[in-house]
């Protein structure tokens, strides 16, 4: 189901490696948990093992702590509690407010044209006994019947007018609601940065905007060194404080014109129209020297997690590129930072 380009349903970009490494985790925990492994528990399980869901996660911890039986019912909620956008209940509710203000405007309308065709009815009626050239008393009767219908009418019009002025009010509040799930629906809810089917648009929006076009634009993707350590020695909750952590960090160094998301996984994304390569490569080192300065302590019991790294590849928009092809450079470039040591920036190949 799509509106607007704004569709309820997940997306999921992980390479054959790292969908191969999900699975491996997914099925002992299902086996383990007595949980049967059909497409909607697997899509939960799923989500829960890349841990960009908070949420979810959260939740799951508590139902599998209690060791909860997973009926097809509890599966059915948690798929749409947690995996469909959050913007789906805001736009359910915007929608029945505004079948219920139509309706309401309607009926509004509808008895006022009623009214309406009874009053002219009763001023053409009156209309023909002020042809029959009838006595002075009569006159004055029929002009009394003509001003209180006049008067009524008048009434009926003001009444309309208020509902209308309500309604008005009504439809303004709900653009607001409806602006503020458009929002929601781009937002990754763990980190707060914009999601991949929000990053992939605002590319697209670029890209389309300037093919034919010599202009700067850059893209930087990074990746945590040794993400899978953290969630497997602290926990998922220690990893979603880290990647939120990471998120908030790569937000101060940006510009206000840059445009950052969450690619997948404990990957992220920056998308920088109108910088120079020189100056990516800048805000690169800058975030990836900031996170790798201190090394990182939980919240709950102040443990230390370590120094927590950042591989990250860049790459620089060039005439009849297309979003595969910046993206593909960038993803190359944040690989030769991994296989070359990691906690590093690599440039793209200019080759």
């Amino acid at each position: 189901m799509i509106i607007d380009s704004i569709t309820f349903l997940p997306k999921y970009d992980a390479t054959f490696e790292q969908n191969a490494e999900y699975l491996r985790q997914i099925l002992p925990l299902m086996s383990n948990n007595k949980i049967a492994a059909d497409p909607l528990n697997f899509a939960i399980f799923y989500e829960y093992i890349i841990g960009r869901n908070i949420h979810l996660n959260n939740e799951l911890d508590e139902l599998l702590g209690k060791q909860t039986v997973f009926t097809s019912e509890l599966s059915i909620k948690l798929f749409k509690k947690h995996i469909c956008d959050n913007s789906i209940n805001s736009l359910e509710k915007i929608n029945h407010t505004l079948l219920q203000l139509i309706n309401k405007t309607g009926e509004a309308i509808d008895a006022t044209g009623e009214k309406a065709s009874a009053a002219t009815i009763h001023f053409q009626n009156q209309s023909k006994k002020l042809e029959s050239n009838q006595g002075l008393s009569e006159i004055k009767t029929v002009l009394a019947e003509i001003i209180a219908e006049t008067q009524y009418l008048a009434e009926t019009s003001k009444t309309l007018q208020v509902q209308l002025d309500e309604s008005k009010r009504e439809m303004q509040f709900l653009r607001q609601e409806l602006a503020q799930a458009r929002e929601t629906a781009k937002t990754d809810a763990l980190t707060g940065l914009f999601n991949r089917r929000a990053f992939d648009q605002k590319l697209t929006e670029y890209i389309e905007t300037h093919k034919q076009n010599n202009f700067e634009l850059c893209l930087l993707i990074l990746d945590l060194d040794h993400f899978k350590q953290v969630n497997d020695m602290f926990g998922h909750q220690a990893g979603d404080s880290v990647l939120r952590y990471t998120a908030n960090l790569i937000k101060q160094h940006i510009a206000g014109h840059h445009f950052a998301a969450r690619y997948g996984g404990e990957e992220m994304a920056v998308i920088m129209p109108n910088t120079s390569f020189n100056k990516a490569m800048e805000i690169a080192e800058e975030i990836r020297s900031s996170l790798a300065r201190y090394p990182l302590k939980r919240k709950d019991n102040k443990k230390s997690i370590g120094k927590v790294t950042l591989s990250i590849g860049v790459s620089g928009y060039k005439i009849n590129d297309s979003i595969e092809s910046l993206i593909e450079r960038a993803d190359e470039a944040m690989y030769r930072a991994k296989s070359n040591g990691r906690n590093q920036i690599m440039a793209e190949n200019f080759g």
